[in-house]
Formats: structure tokens, sequence, C-alpha cells
């Protein structure tokens, strides 16, 4: 490659995938790639408007789910047009918070650049960030998830349904049910293992 060649975005081939073929492991890793760039951004333009109980993580997820949220997931050009699309829900979603507090939004150009460590310092703040995090990390996963997984785990730990009725629902067998949540469990926690470096 010579220096007047542009590096490859790995983002747009993940997009692609996306988009075009609905691979939810290219959006998965594509969504970890982007919350962990957004994060960054927020911090350096956003961070003294953080709470201590809500980290530019936290916000870059809420952003994510937002958009998964969505009954028609929105088409981007490219990687930057889905950069800009997240990056101006983060933004809402931070001036929203600041101005339900009382404090006035400061607009983006002047937002003060903050550590995070000092954001996050006090009363308890940072463990109850790192579990708004990992809340947030989870509601991104279950969107990742096959329909399949989803449902089966849905059924076990949100409707706390045992295996008996969660095969009746299904309308399967017992043995598969448990084969099913043994596998939703493992991709559940395959992803959520992939989702903790961005959260960290």
């Amino acid at each position: 490659m010579t220096d007047s060649e542009p590096i490859p975005d790995p983002s747009a081939g993940l997009l692609q995938r996306w988009q075009e073929g609905g691979d939810l492991d290219a959006l998965d890793e594509l969504l970890r790639i982007e919350v962990r760039d957004l994060a960054v951004r927020l911090r350096r333009r956003g961070g003294g408007m953080l709470r201590p109980s809500a980290s530019a993580s936290d916000l870059a997820q809420e952003a994510v789910l937002r958009m998964l949220d969505l009954e028609a997931a929105p088409k981007f050009a490219g990687p930057r047009d889905l950069r800009a699309y997240l990056w101006t829900a983060a933004w809402r979603l931070l001036l929203n918070r600041g101005q339900a507090r009382g404090r006035s939004a400061v607009p983006l150009s002047w937002a003060p650049s903050a550590d995070p460590g000092m954001v996050l310092e006090g009363g308890g703040g940072v463990s109850q960030a790192v579990r708004s995090e990992q809340h947030a990390a989870l509601n991104v996963v279950m969107n990742l998830l096959r329909d399949e997984d989803r449902q089966v785990l849905e059924l076990v730990y949100f409707r706390h349904l045992d295996l008996d009725r969660v095969a009746k629902e299904l309308g399967i067998q017992r043995a598969a049910a448990e084969m099913r949540l043994t596998r939703a469990r493992r991709r559940l926690a395959e992803k959520m293992a992939a989702w903790s470096e961005v959260v960290e």
C-alpha cells in the first residue's frame, strides 16, 4: 500500500454485511467498534457534562440501543453516516440529561474535556456507572442475538419460567429446550465477553 492510498475502514465491510445480508454477527462487531469510538468522542467533547452514574460508554450504548429499537433500521451509505447518526443521538441524550437536571446545555464546541476518572469519583459513582454500563451492554447484546436465542433467554430469565413451561411455550421437547438454552447462554456469554472490552 502506498502513502496515497486511503486506509480501508473495517466498519465498511461490516456495515455492508449487516445492511445487505442481515448478518447479526457483523452488526455486533460493527457496533462494538462504533460504541468504543463514540465513547471516546463523548469523553473528549462532553466529559464535563457526564454524571457520575452515567459514563460515556453508557450513553454510546444507549444511542445504539435506540437505533436497534426502531421498527425499521435506518440505511447508511457508509460508516461516516452511521457515526454521524450515533453521535447526534448520543449528544442529544447527553444534552437532555443535562437539561433534566436543571443544567444549561453546553454548546458542543464549548464542551470542556474532563478526565473520566475524576468525573466518576466519589459516592460510589464508579460501581454504579459500571453496573449501568453492563446493563446497557446486556440490552444491546440481547438485541444482537438470533430470535431463537433471545426468545429462550427471555422466557427463562425475564419471565422466570422453568424448562418444562419453556418447552411447552416453544412447542418443543424439554431436552430440546434445554439444549437451546445452553446454546443461547453460550452465545450470550461470548457476546458479553466481547462487549466487556467496550464497557471497561
